[in-house]
């Protein structure tokens, strides 16, 4: 009895001891183990977020860097381009103006050809005027004499174009304000009529080419002269008008006049003379109109169209 009595006493006292010796949990404990944990899920999820974002960046600085590898390629591609074509530009460029040189050489050269030919072939025939003139010198019959006279100054009215256009930097082209007052003079010298005939000009600055300047001029020669020998008597004096205008576009009227004698209408329609038939003859070459009419002296009038001329 004694024996189970200690026994149970032992017993009681174990577990008793048991009990107390049992580790109770600390509070202050387990919530710094939670607040760990919950840190370590934040500082995980942060680390999580940091590395995204270093392969987000990553991924853009590599992006970044493609692009601008791609804008200098295409960048070098346009620059090299670029020099090519300028390259080339350069290069036609050197051969445009080789060529410029070259035909400005060759230009020079046909003016100076075609100034040599028309001063050569106003040489020629003031040889002929010369000529001419000598072989009247051997004549005593008035008629030849005459048209030897009527010959050179014919011949003087060819002879100043040709002058006046290897003189001239346009080689195709006359200025009819120019010529005829110099035709004028020529003439007025030729027959002594400065104090004995007037001459009232009303010219424009018309330009025409060799074709028709020529014929023009040989009109005007004709028409002059005769107004010059025929149209006033000794003892009057008297006027000569010469107008060239521009009455329409591109269309051109030429008048010589003169309150001379007239000329009677018989002989007016039966054109006897070479003077007369000469200027209907030239008129017809430049495709003119030409009329004439004796009321108070003697009217020519020739209208024309001026010739498209290539600049």
């Amino acid at each position: 009895m004694q024996t189970n009595a200690l026994n149970d006493s032992v017993f009681i006292y174990e577990t008793e001891h048991f009990q107390k010796t049992i580790v109770k949990p600390n509070k202050a404990s387990f919530f710094f183990d939670f607040t760990q944990i919950s840190l370590d899920i934040l500082n995980y999820k942060d680390l999580k977020k940091s590395n995204f974002y270093q392969e987000t960046a990553k991924y853009h600085v590599v992006i970044i860097l493609g692009l601008l590898f791609l804008i200098f390629v295409i960048i070098y591609k346009c620059y090299s381009s670029k020099n090519e074509i300028n390259k080339d530009l350069a290069l036609k460029q050197e051969k445009i103006n080789d060529q410029s040189i070259s035909l400005k050489k060759l230009l020079l050269d046909k003016e100076w050809l075609l100034k040599e030919l028309h001063h050569r072939v106003k040489n020629n025939l003031q040889v002929v005027i010369s000529l001419l003139n000598t072989q009247s010198a051997y004549l005593e019959n008035k008629d030849a004499l005459l048209a030897i006279q009527d010959s050179q100054n014919r011949m003087f009215a060819m002879s100043l174009i040709h002058q006046k256009l290897y003189q001239n930097d346009n080689l195709s082209t006359i200025d009819m304000h120019w010529y005829i007052p110099e035709l004028v003079s020529y003439l007025k010298s030729v027959f002594d009529a400065d104090h004995k005939i007037a001459f009232l000009l009303d010219i424009d600055h018309v330009d025409l080419d060799v074709a028709q300047a020529m014929p023009l001029g040989l009109i005007l020669n004709e028409a002059i002269i005769n107004a010059l020998k025929y149209a006033y008597p000794e003892t009057h004096k008297g006027e000569v008008k010469i107008l060239l205008k521009e009455k329409q576009d591109n269309l051109y009227q030429l008048i010589i006049s003169d309150n001379g004698v007239g000329v009677p209408d018989f002989e007016l329609k039966n054109r006897n003379s070479l003077g007369m038939n000469l200027m209907y003859g030239l008129s017809n070459q430049i495709e003119g109109s030409f009329e004439v009419e004796s009321k108070n002296g003697l009217s020519i009038t020739l209208n024309f169209k001026k010739n498209g001329i290539k600049s």
